[in-house]
């Protein structure tokens, strides 16, 4: 009877961890959709996993896949390494839209060879994003705001690149990192064999009077080889339960300017 009974405690025990490293991460709702940048089907097509823009090299370790929300949790997927780069080009930052101005898509334009403008094409605010400390600062993109443009003119729709200066500091949070998980971890039907993901704290537009809950996000490489676009709706809360949140971003002791 014991003898059996180890088996049977085996067999469950086995069934429990199978199962819980095959369970996908909950990213919450997929808010990707199409950054209008695409030429026919398969990695120039109208989606976004398992696509490049056009005329740009093909493959997983170049894809940006989805952005997600749970609350106000953005996550970010993508077969690209976000924290390493890959054949010199890195990873930029995400700009954040909440009045439906940003221009994405055919006619951003802007230059070529990583050049520094004075435009936030219409984004509000930007995170701009430190792999190397896992961290992130926020910007109101205000007074004076430049902006870093992709380095190849044939993706200039891919624009802005990253934050260069100028804006007001919002403070700082935490990046949450999960590198290479599998289809099955990533979940969400997406496919390719090996997935990143990057998670965010959006918290610090419930602060802002002008937010009435729907944002665009952008992010985008250095090479602006692909570019990833969302649209989502975040929950506007109630005005006893503002100081909860973005403890993390909004301390007056975390504030400091960044310099890039």
């Amino acid at each position: 009877m014991n003898h059996l009974f180890r088996i049977v405690l085996y067999l469950v025990v086995a069934a429990v961890f199978s199962a819980s490293t095959a369970f996908a991460i909950p990213l919450g709702t997929n808010i990707t959709i199409s950054d209008r940048v695409y030429s026919g089907t398969g990695w120039y097509g109208n989606h976004e996993d398992q696509e490049v823009e056009p005329n740009c090299v093909t493959g997983q370790v170049w894809d940006m896949e989805g952005f997600f929300l749970n609350g106000y949790v953005l996550s970010m997927v993508g077969g690209y390494d976000m924290v390493n780069g890959r054949d010199g080009f890195s990873s930029g930052d995400i700009f954040i839209d909440i009045n439906g101005d940003a221009m994405y898509g055919p006619g951003t334009g802007g230059g070529s060879g990583n050049t520094t403008v004075p435009k936030t094409f219409g984004y509000d605010y930007v995170l701009a994003l430190d792999f190397q400390t896992m961290t992130y600062e926020v910007f109101a993109l205000v007074n004076g705001v430049t902006t870093v443009n992709v380095f190849y003119s044939q993706n200039d729709e891919s624009n802005p690149w990253t934050y260069n200066d100028g804006g007001i500091s919002c403070g700082y949070s935490d990046i949450t990192y999960s590198a290479n998980l599998t289809d099955a971890q990533v979940g969400n039907g997406l496919v390719g064999g090996l997935h990143n993901v990057a998670q965010f704290d959006l918290s610090f537009l419930s602060f802002d009077p002008n937010f009435t809950g729907t944002f665009l996000a952008h992010y985008t490489m250095e090479c602006g080889n692909d570019n990833l676009m969302g649209q989502g709706t975040a929950p506007v809360p109630e005005p006893a339960t503002l100081l909860l949140l973005g403890s993390g971003l909004l301390g007056l002791a975390g504030f400091r300017r960044k310099n890039r």
